[in-house]
Protein backbone atom coordinates (compact mmCIF):
# COMPACT_ATOMS: atom_id res chain seq x y z
CA UNK A 1 0.00 0.00 0.00
CA UNK A 2 1.31 3.69 -0.79
CA UNK A 3 0.00 5.62 1.98
CA UNK A 4 -0.13 9.47 2.01
CA UNK A 5 -0.08 10.93 5.47
CA UNK A 6 -0.88 14.57 6.66
CA UNK A 7 1.24 14.62 9.99
CA UNK A 8 2.70 17.66 12.05
CA UNK A 9 6.39 16.61 12.04
CA UNK A 10 9.19 19.06 12.74
CA UNK A 11 11.46 20.26 9.94
CA UNK A 12 15.02 18.57 11.28
CA UNK A 13 16.35 22.65 11.20
CA UNK A 14 14.13 23.56 13.98
CA UNK A 15 14.40 19.71 16.01
CA UNK A 16 16.45 16.86 16.08
CA UNK A 17 14.14 14.68 14.79
CA UNK A 18 10.55 14.89 13.71
CA UNK A 19 7.69 13.92 15.91
CA UNK A 20 8.52 10.74 17.97
CA UNK A 21 5.25 9.42 17.84
CA UNK A 22 4.73 10.45 13.86
CA UNK A 23 7.93 8.34 12.98
CA UNK A 24 7.46 5.50 15.07
CA UNK A 25 4.49 4.34 13.76
CA UNK A 26 5.47 5.21 10.54
CA UNK A 27 8.91 3.42 10.46
CA UNK A 28 7.21 0.41 12.11
CA UNK A 29 4.79 0.22 9.27
CA UNK A 30 7.65 0.62 7.05
CA UNK A 31 9.64 -2.14 7.99
CA UNK A 32 6.49 -4.66 7.23
CA UNK A 33 7.59 -4.46 3.98
CA UNK A 34 4.04 -3.94 3.17
CA UNK A 35 3.41 0.03 3.33
CA UNK A 36 5.74 3.02 1.89
CA UNK A 37 4.27 6.02 3.69
CA UNK A 38 4.72 9.96 2.62
CA UNK A 39 4.11 12.65 5.34
CA UNK A 40 3.16 15.79 4.29
CA UNK A 41 3.61 18.78 6.24
CA UNK A 42 3.35 23.03 6.34
CA UNK A 43 6.00 25.23 7.57
CA UNK A 44 6.24 28.41 8.31
CA UNK A 45 9.89 28.58 9.01
CA UNK A 46 11.57 27.34 6.17
CA UNK A 47 12.64 28.82 3.37
CA UNK A 48 11.52 26.67 0.31
CA UNK A 49 9.82 23.73 0.06
CA UNK A 50 12.37 20.60 0.86
CA UNK A 51 11.90 17.02 0.86
CA UNK A 52 14.14 14.06 2.44
CA UNK A 53 14.19 10.51 3.75
CA UNK A 54 14.41 8.88 6.54
CA UNK A 55 14.69 5.08 7.57
CA UNK A 56 12.86 4.74 3.99
CA UNK A 57 10.07 7.27 4.88
CA UNK A 58 9.17 10.67 2.79
CA UNK A 59 8.71 13.75 4.27
CA UNK A 60 7.65 16.87 2.64
CA UNK A 61 7.66 19.95 4.05
CA UNK A 62 5.49 22.81 2.05
CA UNK A 63 6.40 26.24 2.68
CA UNK A 64 3.72 28.14 3.74
CA UNK A 65 2.78 32.27 5.15
CA UNK A 66 3.97 33.27 8.75
CA UNK A 67 0.94 32.12 10.60
CA UNK A 68 -0.03 35.76 12.67
CA UNK A 69 -0.25 36.80 8.63
CA UNK A 70 -1.88 34.17 7.25
CA UNK A 71 -4.28 33.65 10.02
CA UNK A 72 -6.06 37.11 9.61
CA UNK A 73 -6.99 35.28 6.68
CA UNK A 74 -8.79 32.33 7.96
CA UNK A 75 -5.50 30.31 7.21
CA UNK A 76 -6.49 30.04 3.57
CA UNK A 77 -3.24 30.25 2.27
CA UNK A 78 -1.58 27.29 3.45
CA UNK A 79 -4.67 25.23 3.26
CA UNK A 80 -4.45 26.34 -0.71
CA UNK A 81 -0.63 25.38 -0.47
CA UNK A 82 -1.20 22.30 0.28
CA UNK A 83 -4.29 21.61 -1.62
CA UNK A 84 -2.58 22.12 -4.50
CA UNK A 85 0.53 19.93 -3.75
CA UNK A 86 -2.10 17.54 -2.66
CA UNK A 87 -3.87 17.20 -5.88
CA UNK A 88 -0.72 16.99 -8.30
CA UNK A 89 0.51 13.99 -5.89
CA UNK A 90 -2.67 12.04 -4.42
CA UNK A 91 -2.69 9.42 -7.78
CA UNK A 92 0.07 7.89 -6.75
CA UNK A 93 -1.39 6.70 -3.45
CA UNK A 94 -4.11 4.31 -2.61
CA UNK A 95 -5.37 6.29 1.40
CA UNK A 96 -5.18 9.32 2.82
CA UNK A 97 -4.59 9.08 6.57
CA UNK A 98 -4.88 12.44 8.58
CA UNK A 99 -3.30 12.93 11.90
CA UNK A 100 -5.45 15.05 13.98
CA UNK A 101 -7.80 18.19 12.58
CA UNK A 102 -6.39 21.21 14.66
CA UNK A 103 -4.18 22.22 11.59
CA UNK A 104 -6.66 22.00 9.09
CA UNK A 105 -5.30 18.74 7.56
CA UNK A 106 -8.79 17.44 7.03
CA UNK A 107 -9.81 20.76 4.59
CA UNK A 108 -6.46 20.64 3.48
CA UNK A 109 -7.43 16.97 2.57
CA UNK A 110 -10.95 17.86 1.49
CA UNK A 111 -11.13 17.63 -2.39
CA UNK A 112 -8.95 13.78 -2.95
CA UNK A 113 -10.90 11.24 -4.00
CA UNK A 114 -8.70 9.09 -2.03
CA UNK A 115 -9.78 6.61 0.60
CA UNK A 116 -9.29 8.81 3.99
CA UNK A 117 -9.21 7.99 7.48
CA UNK A 118 -8.35 10.82 10.26
CA UNK A 119 -6.89 9.81 13.77
CA UNK A 120 -8.32 11.97 16.40
CA UNK A 121 -5.87 14.04 18.42
CA UNK A 122 -7.50 16.76 20.83
CA UNK A 123 -10.32 18.81 19.61
CA UNK A 124 -10.33 22.66 19.21
CA UNK A 125 -13.81 23.15 20.18
CA UNK A 126 -13.16 21.35 23.73
CA UNK A 127 -10.27 23.19 24.41
CA UNK A 128 -11.30 26.76 23.68
CA UNK A 129 -13.55 26.34 26.41
CA UNK A 130 -10.45 26.58 28.89
CA UNK A 131 -8.48 29.30 27.38
CA UNK A 132 -8.44 32.74 29.82
CA UNK A 133 -10.95 35.02 29.55
CA UNK A 134 -8.61 38.12 28.25
CA UNK A 135 -8.35 38.09 25.21
CA UNK A 136 -4.84 36.46 23.15
CA UNK A 137 -3.75 35.10 20.53
CA UNK A 138 -5.33 31.94 20.83
CA UNK A 139 -8.63 32.67 20.99
CA UNK A 140 -8.77 34.14 17.43
CA UNK A 141 -6.27 31.37 16.34
CA UNK A 142 -8.85 28.36 17.33
CA UNK A 143 -11.70 30.22 16.81
CA UNK A 144 -11.18 29.69 13.01
CA UNK A 145 -9.33 26.18 13.89
CA UNK A 146 -12.98 25.26 15.34
CA UNK A 147 -14.68 26.64 12.49
CA UNK A 148 -13.03 24.54 9.93
CA UNK A 149 -13.31 21.49 12.67
CA UNK A 150 -16.89 21.74 12.87
CA UNK A 151 -17.47 21.91 9.22
CA UNK A 152 -15.29 19.64 7.57
CA UNK A 153 -14.97 16.91 10.12
CA UNK A 154 -18.47 15.17 9.05
CA UNK A 155 -16.64 15.05 5.54
CA UNK A 156 -14.29 12.25 6.83
CA UNK A 157 -16.13 8.70 7.12
CA UNK A 158 -13.80 6.68 8.59
CA UNK A 159 -11.62 7.60 12.18
CA UNK A 160 -9.28 6.18 14.51
CA UNK A 161 -10.33 6.91 18.32
CA UNK A 162 -8.34 5.91 21.53
CA UNK A 163 -10.89 6.89 24.38
CA UNK A 164 -14.31 6.54 25.36
CA UNK A 165 -14.23 10.59 25.09
CA UNK A 166 -12.73 10.96 21.38
CA UNK A 167 -14.94 8.23 20.45
CA UNK A 168 -17.89 10.12 21.53
CA UNK A 169 -16.88 13.51 19.98
CA UNK A 170 -16.39 12.15 16.67
CA UNK A 171 -19.63 10.60 17.23
CA UNK A 172 -21.59 13.69 18.24
CA UNK A 173 -19.69 15.73 15.11
CA UNK A 174 -19.84 12.70 12.01
CA UNK A 175 -23.30 10.68 13.68
CA UNK A 176 -22.30 8.46 10.13
CA UNK A 177 -18.63 7.87 11.08
CA UNK A 178 -16.70 4.48 10.75
CA UNK A 179 -14.78 4.52 14.35
CA UNK A 180 -12.15 2.13 14.48
CA UNK A 181 -9.74 1.67 17.67
CA UNK A 182 -6.46 1.56 17.77
CA UNK A 183 -3.82 3.29 20.51
CA UNK A 184 -0.59 5.65 19.32
CA UNK A 185 2.88 3.94 19.70
CA UNK A 186 4.96 5.48 22.52
CA UNK A 187 8.63 6.50 22.06
CA UNK A 188 10.78 3.77 22.67
CA UNK A 189 12.69 4.50 25.66
CA UNK A 190 9.48 4.24 27.98
CA UNK A 191 8.69 0.16 27.20
CA UNK A 192 12.18 0.38 29.74
CA UNK A 193 11.23 0.02 32.94
CA UNK A 194 12.85 2.58 35.01
CA UNK A 195 15.08 0.88 37.81
CA UNK A 196 13.38 1.14 41.20
CA UNK A 197 16.91 -0.12 42.80
CA UNK A 198 19.42 2.82 41.79
CA UNK A 199 19.47 4.43 44.98
CA UNK A 200 17.95 7.81 43.76
CA UNK A 201 16.25 9.68 46.81
CA UNK A 202 12.69 10.12 45.18
CA UNK A 203 11.35 12.79 46.62
CA UNK A 204 10.10 15.18 43.41
CA UNK A 205 6.50 15.39 42.13
CA UNK A 206 7.00 15.65 38.64
CA UNK A 207 4.85 17.86 35.46
CA UNK A 208 5.51 17.38 32.20
CA UNK A 209 3.43 20.25 31.04
CA UNK A 210 6.06 23.57 31.20
CA UNK A 211 4.11 26.85 32.29
CA UNK A 212 1.40 26.04 30.22
CA UNK A 213 -1.65 26.88 32.16
CA UNK A 214 -3.97 24.33 30.71
CA UNK A 215 -1.96 21.68 31.84
CA UNK A 216 -2.56 22.81 34.95
CA UNK A 217 0.65 24.25 36.43
CA UNK A 218 -1.06 26.64 38.52
CA UNK A 219 -2.60 23.72 40.50
CA UNK A 220 1.11 21.78 40.61
CA UNK A 221 2.44 24.50 42.20
CA UNK A 222 -0.43 24.74 44.58
CA UNK A 223 -0.29 21.01 45.50
CA UNK A 224 3.59 21.26 46.29
CA UNK A 225 3.40 23.92 47.96
CA UNK A 226 0.71 22.62 50.66
CA UNK A 227 2.29 19.19 50.71
CA UNK A 228 5.98 20.61 51.80
CA UNK A 229 4.00 21.97 54.91
CA UNK A 230 4.44 18.44 56.04
CA UNK A 231 6.88 16.71 53.69
CA UNK A 232 10.26 17.53 52.47
CA UNK A 233 9.00 17.31 48.62
CA UNK A 234 10.55 18.97 45.45
CA UNK A 235 8.48 20.24 42.18
CA UNK A 236 10.55 19.26 38.94
CA UNK A 237 8.78 21.08 35.47
CA UNK A 238 9.82 20.16 32.31
CA UNK A 239 8.92 21.51 28.72
CA UNK A 240 8.49 25.19 28.03
CA UNK A 241 9.20 28.34 30.29
CA UNK A 242 11.55 29.04 32.54
CA UNK A 243 12.31 29.00 36.25
CA UNK A 244 11.79 32.84 36.99
CA UNK A 245 8.26 32.13 35.29
CA UNK A 246 7.32 29.69 37.96
CA UNK A 247 8.62 31.78 40.94
CA UNK A 248 6.54 34.67 39.63
CA UNK A 249 3.38 32.16 39.26
CA UNK A 250 4.35 30.73 42.81
CA UNK A 251 4.43 34.77 43.96
CA UNK A 252 1.33 35.74 42.15
CA UNK A 253 -0.44 32.89 44.23
CA UNK A 254 0.86 33.98 47.58
CA UNK A 255 2.61 30.26 47.64
CA UNK A 256 4.77 30.81 51.12
CA UNK A 257 6.35 27.06 50.84
CA UNK A 258 7.87 26.99 47.68
CA UNK A 259 11.68 28.93 48.06
CA UNK A 260 13.51 28.99 44.62
CA UNK A 261 14.80 25.37 45.99
CA UNK A 262 12.01 23.72 45.74
CA UNK A 263 11.27 24.26 42.29
CA UNK A 264 13.55 23.06 39.37
CA UNK A 265 12.87 24.05 35.68
CA UNK A 266 14.20 21.23 33.29
CA UNK A 267 13.28 22.46 29.77
CA UNK A 268 12.64 21.05 27.08
CA UNK A 269 14.11 17.43 27.59
CA UNK A 270 14.60 14.23 25.08
CA UNK A 271 13.17 11.03 25.45
CA UNK A 272 16.00 9.65 27.40
CA UNK A 273 16.29 12.67 29.40
CA UNK A 274 12.50 12.82 30.88
CA UNK A 275 13.24 8.45 31.62
CA UNK A 276 16.11 9.72 33.34
CA UNK A 277 14.26 12.13 35.62
CA UNK A 278 11.61 9.65 36.14
CA UNK A 279 14.28 7.97 38.89
CA UNK A 280 14.16 11.44 40.97
CA UNK A 281 10.36 11.66 41.15
CA UNK A 282 7.87 9.16 43.59
CA UNK A 283 5.09 10.29 41.31
CA UNK A 284 3.69 12.48 38.16
CA UNK A 285 1.01 15.13 38.39
CA UNK A 286 -1.02 15.72 35.59
CA UNK A 287 -3.66 18.07 36.74
CA UNK A 288 -4.53 18.96 32.78
CA UNK A 289 -7.62 21.34 32.11
CA UNK A 290 -8.63 19.12 28.69
CA UNK A 291 -6.97 15.96 27.42
CA UNK A 292 -7.43 13.40 25.35
CA UNK A 293 -4.81 10.47 26.05
CA UNK A 294 -2.18 12.63 26.90
CA UNK A 295 1.71 10.78 26.11
CA UNK A 296 3.22 12.65 29.57
CA UNK A 297 0.76 9.80 31.17
CA UNK A 298 0.84 7.03 28.63
CA UNK A 299 4.91 7.12 28.52
CA UNK A 300 4.54 7.87 32.88
CA UNK A 301 2.28 4.33 33.21
CA UNK A 302 4.48 2.45 30.51
CA UNK A 303 7.73 2.87 32.26
CA UNK A 304 6.23 2.26 35.83
CA UNK A 305 5.86 5.72 36.99
CA UNK A 306 3.24 6.37 39.21
CA UNK A 307 0.45 9.42 37.80
CA UNK A 308 -2.01 11.63 39.48
CA UNK A 309 -4.43 12.89 36.64
CA UNK A 310 -7.39 15.26 36.46
CA UNK A 311 -10.70 12.72 35.47
CA UNK A 312 -10.99 15.07 32.35
CA UNK A 313 -11.49 14.15 28.78
CA UNK A 314 -10.35 10.65 27.83
CA UNK A 315 -8.21 10.49 30.77
CA UNK A 316 -10.36 7.78 32.77
CA UNK A 317 -9.86 5.36 29.22
CA UNK A 318 -5.89 5.65 30.97
CA UNK A 319 -6.39 5.93 34.72
CA UNK A 320 -8.09 3.57 36.52
CA UNK A 321 -8.35 4.97 40.22
CA UNK A 322 -6.29 3.39 42.78
CA UNK A 323 -4.85 0.45 40.35
CA UNK A 324 -3.48 2.28 37.56
CA UNK A 325 -3.22 5.42 38.89
CA UNK A 326 -4.61 8.12 40.67
CA UNK A 327 -7.88 10.23 39.35
CA UNK A 328 -9.17 12.95 40.96
CA UNK A 329 -10.67 16.09 40.12
CA UNK A 330 -9.15 19.69 39.20
CA UNK A 331 -9.49 20.61 43.24
CA UNK A 332 -6.70 21.36 44.60
CA UNK A 333 -7.43 19.74 48.03
CA UNK A 334 -8.31 16.31 45.72
CA UNK A 335 -4.80 16.23 44.00
CA UNK A 336 -3.44 16.89 47.13
CA UNK A 337 -4.76 14.04 49.34
CA UNK A 338 -4.12 11.69 46.32
CA UNK A 339 -0.61 12.69 45.86
CA UNK A 340 0.19 12.25 49.20
CA UNK A 341 -0.85 9.09 49.29
CA UNK A 342 1.64 7.55 46.98
CA UNK A 343 4.11 9.66 49.07
CA UNK A 344 2.70 8.10 51.97
CA UNK A 345 2.36 4.65 51.02
CA UNK A 346 5.50 2.60 49.28
CA UNK A 347 2.61 -0.61 49.14
CA UNK A 348 0.54 1.84 46.78
CA UNK A 349 2.68 3.00 44.45
CA UNK A 350 4.17 -0.97 43.74
CA UNK A 351 0.72 -1.82 43.02
CA UNK A 352 0.46 1.25 40.87
CA UNK A 353 3.50 0.85 38.79
CA UNK A 354 2.95 -3.03 38.48
CA UNK A 355 -0.58 -3.07 37.42
CA UNK A 356 -0.08 -0.14 35.42
CA UNK A 357 3.11 -1.83 33.65
CA UNK A 358 0.96 -4.91 32.77
CA UNK A 359 -2.09 -2.89 31.38
CA UNK A 360 0.13 -0.71 29.43
CA UNK A 361 2.77 -2.94 28.04
CA UNK A 362 -0.66 -4.46 26.09
CA UNK A 363 -1.92 -1.40 25.39
CA UNK A 364 1.16 -0.44 23.78
CA UNK A 365 2.43 -3.18 22.21
CA UNK A 366 4.15 -2.27 19.05
CA UNK A 367 3.22 -5.60 17.05
CA UNK A 368 -0.43 -5.27 17.84
CA UNK A 369 -0.18 -1.43 16.44
CA UNK A 370 0.96 -1.58 13.74
CA UNK A 371 -1.03 -4.84 12.89
CA UNK A 372 -4.11 -2.91 13.84
CA UNK A 373 -3.20 -0.35 11.91
CA UNK A 374 -2.74 -2.04 8.64
CA UNK A 375 -6.14 -3.57 9.20
CA UNK A 376 -7.58 -0.43 9.46
CA UNK A 377 -5.86 0.50 6.05
CA UNK A 378 -7.36 -2.33 4.11
CA UNK A 379 -10.98 -1.82 5.51
CA UNK A 380 -11.03 1.95 4.65
CA UNK A 381 -9.77 1.01 1.13
CA UNK A 382 -11.87 -1.86 0.78
CA UNK A 383 -15.04 0.71 2.04
CA UNK A 384 -13.76 4.49 1.30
Amino acid sequence: MNILWLANTQHPSKADHPTPWVTALANGLMATGNVTINIVTYNQYISHDDELVRDGVKYTFLKVPKDKWDMMRGYTQRIRVVKNYLKDIAGRYDLLHIHGAEQQYQVMGSDLRLPKVLSAQGFIRECYKYLPRKPEYRHLSWLIAGYYEKRYLPTVKHFICRTHWDKSIIRDMQPRAVVHHNWELMRPEFYQPIDRALGRHRNAVLFVGGTNNLKGIREALQVVDKLRRTEPVRLIVTGGGSKAQLLQLATSLSLTNLPPEAIEHRGMLTAAQLWDVYHEAFCLLHPSYIDNSPNSVCEAQLAGLPVVASNVGGVSSLVEHEVTGMLTSLQVNELLRATQQLWESRDLRAQIINQARAVSEERFDRHKIITNTEAIYQKVIQNP
